[in-house]
């Protein structure tokens, strides 16, 4: 992993700023019922006109309490988004989440990267020390991928009608894992 610019270089994906550009596919993916019902999110009947002016308006006016962050593949092509949000510099901690859009980039290791490169992105804060996401009881694939990133189901946390589990990460127990990462790689690398 490399950072240049704001941008954040993986293996798989690179992470960047949300650019205008980003409208169409984010529209198209807020309006894809399967999409909305994994978030629990109600479909976006707005037009892409008046959606696209409202991402430019973030895009020109951030807020300091949400961060938010393109996902492409290494040839370019937008695939999906990443967010820190309700970010609270006192408590020192900030929900977070994920969306790939591109049925083609599920289960092939994309999201995952994306979600440990926004994790390492946010405890480089010195202030963050908790990292916590709400997901479906009912989606076990978000919650394996969850837990394969290293966050740790807390319990449940019924919201708004639906069944969620609170998920979360400290930056103790990032900083373990990762260590545990480096050693495994250097072990791989010995042996070879």
């Amino acid at each position: 992993m490399f950072e240049v610019d704001g941008v954040i270089v993986g293996t798989k994906v690179v992470l960047r700023p949300k650019q205008i550009e980003d409208a169409p596919d984010d529209h198209r993916w807020r309006q894809d019922a399967e999409l909305a019902e994994l978030d629990a999110a109600s479909l976006l009947r707005q037009g892409l006109d008046d959606f696209t002016h409202d991402l430019a308006t973030e895009i020109k006016y951030p807020t300091p309490w949400v961060k938010r962050f393109g996902i492409d593949n290494l040839e370019g092509r937008h695939i999906g988004n990443c967010m820190a949000y309700d970010i609270d510099s006192i408590s020192g901690q900030a929900e977070i989440g994920i969306l790939v859009g591109e049925r083609d980039h599920w289960d092939g290791g994309y999201g995952r990267e994306a979600f440990k490169l926004l994790i390492d992105e946010l405890f480089k804060t010195e202030s963050m020390s908790r990292l916590y996401l709400h997901t479906l009881r009912w989606n076990a694939r978000a919650r394996r991928a969850f837990a394969g990133c290293g966050m740790r189901e807390v319990g449940p946390d019924p919201r708004g009608g639906h069944d969620f589990i609170l998920m979360e990460i400290t930056r103790a127990e990032w900083g373990a894992q990762r260590q545990q990462e480096f050693q495994r790689t250097e072990e791989t690398n010995s042996a070879d």
